[in-house]
């Protein structure tokens, strides 16, 4: 390792969701200021000097990915010094600590201070007393100016959960909700139009709770910051990421449904289509309010697509529950479900509860995915023939065909000039092939 002769490199290794890419890239731009230079995505036994792991700790099938990365990243990098961050490392900070392949850790709220950290020797100061307080902390302060891919960029804007689910980690290493300040997302919005994004993502932890924290009088709301995104020269589409369904309000509705730039998909976690099990969960809302929601989206936006995520065998699951979770699921008719089996985290009020037997759980997880697929052929079949806007992600690499997006979230597949990558282009939907449809580029009259 040289850190003082040649320039110094560093691997990012990003586990779990949507805030960790973000706060991968914000990591990624502020060693970069700093003279560190990271080493392409596909580096795997080249030298580099660091080796920065963002974990997650959303199951406990994450908590072993975690460890089976540092494990590897040290095999595959012997020289290099090992960080490991991220949700994974904040209640088991000791744990991870004491593994002797890693070097530096750094809980979430230390990424923005990343690079003198990393260029300090990875030196660990004590433990601050606020350390197992994560809600007293304000908005962690990354920002960024580019993301990895083209076309769509992400934009966190929110960390933190007011909710309290009782199978759920986050709350416990991401604390309650703070927001960012409109004035910084705007001027991010803007660095990432003049890099060439098109399609902003917002996201966050609990998206909808975006300036519940603000003080009195200068709330912003979701809707507000739609709003004045809108007013930015130079992008055209908006999109929300994951938002819960009581987050989901009139106002937000309406704004979605108004500004021209609004993509019509939300992401809204459904976990359960039975009320017993909502409750158990400490969900917020019942079914019947799930299923209204539904109903109001589609009623002002016709063209609305939903995606959701639903929860197999969580603890006092029996055949009937799961019974009212596959009717809802063909009620609401979502275009795509992503089916887990409930994980057992250690600190929940559920980890209390009683488990179903685990064979039960893979044969209803296995059922849901079945039924899901079907459902989403079915919602996808009728765009066929349809001539929609696409924006264009990537050229794949297996069939050289061009890559990219509806603005209600279907993918689609098409021949068209590897130039065409972050544009947003006419073509015409010919089959469904899965979940992809296959294209063609409409050229201008």
């Amino acid at each position: 390792m040289n850190l003082m002769g040649a320039q110094a490199t560093v691997r990012f290794i990003t586990l779990g969701c949507k805030v960790n890419q973000y706060e991968t890239q914000g990591m990624r731009e502020a060693l970069a200021r700093s003279g560190v230079e990271s080493a392409a995505p596909q580096t795997r036994r080249a030298e580099v000097d660091f080796v920065v792991i963002n974990t997650c700790t959303v199951t406990e099938e994450a908590d072993r990915e975690n460890r089976y990365w540092i494990r590897r990243a040290k095999r595959e990098h012997p020289k290099a010094r090992i960080v490991v961050t991220g949700c994974g490392v904040v209640r088991d900070r000791k744990q991870i600590e004491a593994l002797p392949d890693v070097d530096l850790v750094l809980s979430n709220h230390e990424k923005a201070g990343i690079a003198s950290r990393l260029l300090g020797g990875c030196g660990d100061p004590a433990l601050q007393e606020d350390e197992l307080r994560p809600a007293r902390r304000p908005y962690p302060p990354l920002s960024i100016s580019r993301t990895e891919g083209q076309g769509r960029a992400f934009v966190k804007i929110q960390d933190g959960c007011n909710h309290a689910c009782s199978f759920c980690k986050v709350v416990l290493v991401r604390g309650r909700s703070r927001s960012r300040s409109l004035k910084d997302i705007l001027e991010e919005i803007k660095r990432l139009r003049d890099s060439g994004y098109k399609e902003i993502v917002f996201t966050g932890i609990q998206l909808g709770a975006y300036g519940l924290d603000f003080p009195q009088g200068q709330k912003t709301g979701l809707a507000g910051v739609l709003e004045a995104s809108a007013k930015i020269e130079g992008i055209e589409r908006l999109r929300l990421s994951s938002i819960e369904p009581t987050d989901v309000t009139a106002d937000l509705i309406e704004a979605l449904a108004a500004i021209p730039q609004c993509c019509h998909h939300l992401h809204i976690p459904l976990q359960s289509g039975d009320d017993e099990i909502l409750k158990s969960m400490n969900r917020r809302y019942r079914s019947s309010f799930y299923r209204e929601l539904i109903a109001r989206l589609r009623s002002a936006m016709p063209d609305f697509s939903l995606t959701l995520d639903v929860m197999a065998g969580f603890s006092g699951e029996e055949e009937e529950h799961f019974q009212n979770t596959v009717r809802i699921l063909e009620n609401t008719r979502p275009l795509k479900c992503h089916v887990f089996p409930y994980s057992r985290r250690e600190g929940t009020r559920a980890a209390r509860l009683e488990n179903v037997p685990a064979q039960v759980v893979q044969q209803r997880v296995r059922r849901l995915i079945h039924r899901a697929e079907q459902m989403g052929r079915e919602v996808r079949l009728p765009y066929v023939g349809k001539e929609i806007p696409v924006l264009v992600e990537q050229q794949k690499k297996n069939t050289g065909r061009l890559q990219g997006l509806s603005a209600n979230y279907l993918k689609v597949c098409f021949q068209g000039e590897p130039g065409w990558v972050g544009k947003i282009v006419p073509v015409k939907l010919l089959a469904l092939e899965e979940d992809v449809f296959l294209g063609r580029f409409v050229p201008a009259q």
